[in-house]
């Protein structure tokens, strides 16, 4: 139940940040073109707060549906407008005031997105060291001439200093299938290897990782099965285990790492387990008997423990604390942005042509699931997956679908081009049309997130 209100609460905050920065977007512009705003509104339906401002025309909303927002404008097509407003209303502007006005909604998105991914790199962000620990056997990493050792301090002459740096570089360059040099530094000295992402038979980004793509994994130490915490109402807690208990032994055989620990869990066939562990330098003994549970519909054993790997692998200096200076992070923040959006885009692309799968689309199921994992996994990775949605906001808002802000830019485009705007009997089958376009997507993104359930 905790992880469910989680996950409903952080899914709110976000579709309402999003929301907000996007509909400003729209209203900060039409003020500043003269175009009187007569609601600005965050949410849908039934109306649970208001607030007018006095010598304000500008009525701002909170409605009870946050699945959407609107910003109502003066305009003729919408109502009667008394005369000395005329001048002040959306349709009597020119076609580059209106146009600025639409756009500027998910424009905004984008610079909303490039401001949190500059917060990040702020806040600063831990990271594994750059250091080749596995290559894949017959791995395009291997073929190319990387090796176990090296530390990759350059890509594509971009400074790197820890693993997941360029992550949303790579993303972009393995869907287009270029050539990325990497400069690495071993005991031998300094070289270049040059890695044509052209030559990966198949790329599945959905259930792969780039490092498995890619065939190579960063070194790590071992994790040990030291007891962090217990998971309340889980075996291990019933059990008495305790913060700073090692995992020495299951059923008579060896644990000498996390790995090892969750592995013999997983695949023992015994009903009850003995565990050994060591506290304070004295071996002890308990019997329990492993919770099974469901995870992305597979069938798991837990015993309700978890470990602090991050602390771990900072004692072991296997980590690397990476924070910029304000402009620096800004910087950094909208060249992510930028990378993010073409990445997007490309796949985008490649559910259009059938090259990508489109069952990563998700619907508000899925959102809220990831709002909570990300939100759980601390503030910079809430904060990363904003940034990553509202990237998703601005290029979802600028397709060319009526009722969408494309699809009312697209009717300026037609406008510019004809010299005279849509027909209302375009308009009104155009928009249809659109609705029943967004209908579609948003019952495909409601029957991925169920069927991801079930």
């Amino acid at each position: 139940m905790p992880e469910i209100f989680n996950s409903v609460l952080f899914f709110v905050v976000a579709i309402g940040v999003l929301i907000t920065f996007h509909e400003y977007g729209h209203y900060w512009v039409a003020r500043r073109m003269g175009v009187i705003v007569l609601r600005f509104s965050v949410g849908f339906g039934p109306v649970i707060w208001r607030y007018q401002p006095k010598k304000s025309h500008t009525e701002f909303v909170v409605s009870a549906i946050p699945l959407g927002g609107y910003v109502r404008m003066l305009d003729e097509s919408q109502e009667e407008v008394p005369e000395q407003y005329l001048p002040e209303a959306f349709n009597r502007q020119p076609l580059y005031k209106r146009s600025a006005i639409v756009a500027a909604g998910p424009l905004a998105n984008f610079l909303l997105a490039g401001i949190l991914y500059g917060l990040t790199f702020m806040i600063g962000t831990e990271g594994l060291r750059p250091v080749i620990g596995t290559l894949m056997e017959n791995g395009l990493a291997a073929k190319s001439g990387l090796m176990v050792g090296d530390e990759i301090r350059t890509i594509d002459g971009k400074s790197n200093r820890s693993w997941d740096e360029h992550h949303f570089y790579l993303l972009d360059k393995i869907i287009s299938e270029e050539i990325v040099v990497y400069g690495v530094e071993n005991d031998n000295g300094v070289r270049t290897v040059g890695v044509n992402f052209g030559e990966l038979e198949e790329v599945d980004l959905q259930s792969s990782s780039i490092d498995t793509v890619i065939g190579m994994y960063p070194a790590t130490p071992q994790i040990r099965p030291i007891v962090d915490r217990t998971v309340p109402g889980y075996p291990a807690e019933a059990a008495g285990l305790q913060p700073g208990d090692e995992i020495v032994s299951i059923n008579n055989s060896p644990v000498n790492s996390w790995n090892d620990l969750v592995g013999l869990i997983s695949q023992t066939n015994e009903r009850v387990l003995n565990i050994r562990f060591s506290r304070g330098g004295i071996d002890q003994e308990v019997l329990l008997e492993p919770r099974i549970v469901e995870r992305n519909g597979t069938r798991v054993k837990q015993i309700g423990i978890a470990v602090n790997a991050e602390q771990q692998l900072r004692d072991a200096n296997a980590t690397v604390k990476l924070r910029y200076g304000f402009i620096e992070s800004l910087a950094r923040g909208f060249e992510t942005m930028w990378s993010t959006t073409a990445l997007t885009l490309k796949m985008l692309a490649g559910m259009v042509t059938l090259q990508q799968s489109a069952d990563s689309i998700g619907g508000p199921i899925a959102i809220a699931e990831h709002a909570g994992k990300a939100a759980e996994a601390g503030i910079n990775n809430y904060l990363t997956f904003l940034a990553l949605l509202s990237v998703s906001l601005g290029i979802l808002n600028l397709l060319p679908i009526p009722v969408l802000d494309g699809g009312h830019l697209m009717f300026h485009a037609y406008e510019a081009i004809s010299g005279s705007p849509p027909t209302e009997r375009m308009l009104i089958v155009a928009n249809q049309i659109g609705l029943f376009l967004l209908i579609c997507l948003m019952g495909f993104a409601f029957y991925n997130d169920i069927a991801r359930i079930f």
